[in-house]
């Protein structure tokens, strides 16, 4: 709401659009410095393999044998070739089945267990390699460091078309996230892409109310100017303020005008104490 209405009755209105500040194509871009991992070799694998044996007797129960790593970190271990003979030498006319066999991991990555089971009738003898894979040479790495040019931009189409291409070059603030940038390239279009409107209006105080006007108006008042022969009726900031005596001692004020934009139609609000930290919803 407007502090005060003047009119083209007790004022000189002077209106005009001021084309000096149109901008309508707004740009912004920074540069961020990113850092690469570059791999120049990928890490060398070796396996290393273990041969073992275990006598099973005829009981169905489980036994274990411990393998452990002690050269070498094992990223997997696996249980290879396996076989049974009912004689302790290898012959292939013994071959012995009747068992099972499995490869129990740790929470220690170098410590396994085999665990076997004799399923048969007789005594037989278990062979078996296990094996794991480990680094046997480290990659090799190095670090690149390149420049990136990060770029935000709002243009108006009907703007351009109107004035000519104008263009605006924000100042992108390190470390500000590009969506908080965008928003401000939108907010400097919205209000740079048409012309403004300026507003002069001169009072001279020759009744009380006026010179009351003169006296107690300031910078960013709002006030409403209505003008019929320009058929303006607008609300205008005050931008500037000139006062003046003429030699009857009658004094005259200059008011500097803009008029109020569409974006600028928000205003603060005052809530009512009473109306906190009771039952009362402020917003859903």
């Amino acid at each position: 709401m407007s502090d005060f209405t003047v009119n083209d009755t007790m004022a000189e209105i002077r209106y005009e659009l001021d084309d000096r500040e149109i901008y309508n194509d707004i740009r912004s871009e920074i540069d961020i410095m990113t850092t690469e991992t570059v791999i120049d070799a990928d890490p060398t694998y070796a396996w290393a393999q273990w041969h073992g044996w275990m006598q099973l007797p005829p009981d169905s129960k489980t036994y274990k044998l411990k393998r452990e790593a002690k050269l070498h970190t094992p990223i997997k271990w696996k249980l290879e070739d396996h076989y049974a003979n009912y004689t302790y030498l290898v012959n292939q006319e013994a071959s012995y089945y009747d068992y099972t066999i499995k490869l129990v991991t740790t929470s220690d990555p170098a410590i396994v267990w085999v665990e076997a089971k004799n399923t048969g009738s007789k005594t037989c003898y278990l062979h078996f390699t296990t094996t794991y894979k480990y680094v046997a040479a480290e990659g090799a790495t190095h670090e690149e460091v390149y420049s990136q040019l990060l770029q935000v931009r709002a243009t108006d189409s009907t703007s351009i078309q109107e004035y000519g291409r104008r263009v605006m070059n924000l100042t992108w603030a390190e470390g500000t996230e590009r969506k908080a940038m965008q928003s401000l390239v939108n907010y400097h279009l919205a209000r740079y892409k048409d012309p403004i409107a300026r507003t002069t209006c001169t009072i001279k105080g020759s009744t009380d109310a006026l010179r009351t006007q003169i006296i107690t108006r300031e910078i960013s008042d709002l006030i409403t100017v209505v003008c019929t022969n320009l058929g303006l009726n607008a609300d205008c900031f005050i931008n500037s303020i000139s006062i003046s005596d003429d030699p009857t001692g009658i004094p005259t004020c200059v008011w500097g005008l803009e008029i109020q934009r569409a974006y600028e139609l928000l205003t603060l609000f005052t809530l009512d104490t009473s109306e906190l930290d009771g039952p009362h919803i402020l917003g859903s």
